[in-house]
């Protein structure tokens, strides 16, 4: 990914500073409100001044860009490159906010001016994303579109709406702050626009080049031993890891990353001789597997990616796993699983589609919940099988799907 971004900034450079140099015409700000010298003027008319740099042109060199990486439509990646892109500029730590034209033609660049121009650059791609700072901190803020179901993170509230805050890097997760005692107030931009969208779920990851690492996968099923190999893209590690800790988002990326690593093909070909009931239950000892995964109860949502980069997982993590093998192995969909909540732990309920599945459920007394969604409880390891609960579960729970 990170050749694929060195073309990028350097076919964005030498055409922008053509673009923006020879041939724009910049407009003075002329929405200035209060006193000049404040701080949220300063930023809200170097906002303008970007936001009315970003020519039509402009837009189509990236719209281009983004087509060729596979990226296009997909708001989360394209924010990424932004990041990428003004991160690879030498740093400075003036106080001066630069537009987007100052920061291309000197190729320099500081944190507020950074998220201020991505932010401009993402309202102009008709995207609702902010900037929300203090005097010591400066995020960019991001609204999700509801079914990501982000379950932790900071956010901040604006007319009606929760924005996750990200830390103007390509390590930290989206809602996760590197500052232990954030402000209790933020102030934030004027929008340009009124009618942004929100942040849909991802709907690709880009080609990823550069190394990858090698991961063995073994489990048990049936007393017998079985075992695979994938290989992980370092690019994919690194992208996914900003992820917000979130149900559907980490699953809508999850079957991607699977695919990346080639562990599909092999999956399906180990089940393909199986009945329903045990190809579900051939995927639930993978996830299981505590060779594979150790669980750790204090580890927040991860991409699959990284959970198997670092082999740790607690029942949501394990639970997401899941999740994405039914989904890319099988083929199951939002109709077939969902997700069960009890109060500090969460498994998932899958519904047969054969009758030869579900008759073998009834016959062990699987427990399912709602419309017959049989508990497949990744947590709950041992001799434990598609319809096992934990006693210590109540019968109460939430369904989300």
């Amino acid at each position: 990914m990170k050749k694929l971004l060195g073309i990028i900034v350097f076919v964005i450079i030498a055409t922008l500073s053509y673009i923006l140099v020879s041939k724009a015409v910049f407009v003075s700000n002329e929405l200035g409100l209060g006193l000049a010298s404040s701080i949220l003027d300063q930023e809200n008319k170097c906002f303008d001044r970007s936001y009315k740099q970003i020519s039509d042109s402009l837009l189509s060199i990236w719209d281009t860009l983004f087509k060729t990486s596979g990226v296009r439509d997909n708001p989360f990646a394209m924010m990424l490159y932004f990041i990428e892109y003004f991160r690879a500029m030498d740093q400075t730590d003036s106080d001066e906010c630069f537009s987007l034209h100052e920061i291309i033609a000197n190729n320099n660049t500081n944190l507020v001016s950074s998220v201020i121009a991505t932010c401009a650059i993402m309202q102009k791609m008709g995207w609702d994303f902010q900037s929300f700072f203090s005097e010591n901190e400066c995020y960019l803020g991001i609204h999700f579109t509801g079914d990501w179901q982000v379950r932790k993170g900071n956010w901040v509230e604006k007319d009606g709406k929760s924005y996750f805050l990200k830390e103007f890097d390509y390590e930290t997760p989206i809602g996760e702050l590197k500052n232990d005692n954030p402000a209790s107030t933020y102030q934030c931009l004027r929008s340009s626009k009124v009618d942004l969208e929100p942040m849909p779920l991802v709907n690709g990851l880009p080609v990823f080049h550069g190394p990858s690492n090698e991961k063995h996968l073994v489990w048990f099923y049936q007393g017998k031993k079985y075992a695979v190999s994938v290989w992980i893209p370092q690019g994919q590690a690194e992208f996914t890891r900003n992820l917000p800790a979130s149900l559907f988002g980490t699953i809508a990326s999850g079957v991607y990353e699977f695919s990346n690593m080639g562990l599909i093909d092999n999956l399906k070909y180990l089940v393909e001789d199986f009945e329903e009931y045990d190809k579900v239950n051939f995927l639930f000892k993978l996830s299981q597997s505590e060779s594979i995964f150790v669980y750790d109860n204090k580890k927040p949502i991860k991409s699959v990616t990284n959970q198997l980069i670092e082999g740790h997982n607690d029942c949501d993590g394990r639970s997401i796993f899941l999740y994405c093998l039914l989904d890319a192995v099988l083929g199951y969909d939002s109709t077939d699983i969902v997700f069960i909540n009890w109060t500090n732990h969460l498994a998932i309920g899958l519904r047969p589609r054969t009758r030869t599945a579900e008759e073998i459920l009834k016959e062990q007394d699987a427990v399912y919940v709602g419309d017959k969604y049989y508990i497949l409880d990744p947590a709950y390891v041992g001799d434990t099988h598609w319809g096992s609960k934990m006693e210590r579960l109540s019968g109460e729970c939430e369904i989300i799907k």
